[in-house]
């Protein structure tokens, strides 16, 4: 049986996307607290919930690159 090597062009499109997901993990949060706090909410809070959703999709296809990256074989690729 032999071992698969790591598609390192993929595992860099994952570890990118693993970066830009930090941004919007801090950039979420931090609007959101922002909205709740002021007068008018609907200027932060709407697009600090976008943030946080869109952390969550880049974290999920990150992960889901770098595990592609190790483990599909080159028929799947």
């Amino acid at each position: 049986m032999s071992q698969t090597s790591t598609d390192r062009e993929v595992l860099g499109k994952g570890v990118k996307k693993l970066a830009i997901s930090v941004l919007f993990l801090f950039a979420g949060p931090i609007l959101i607290y922002i909205g709740a706090g002021s007068e008018h909410p609907i200027i932060f809070l709407m697009p600090g919930i976008v943030f946080a959703l869109l952390a969550i999709v880049f974290i999920f296809q990150g992960i889901n690159l770098i595990l592609d990256s190790m483990f599909k074989s080159n028929k799947t690729r």
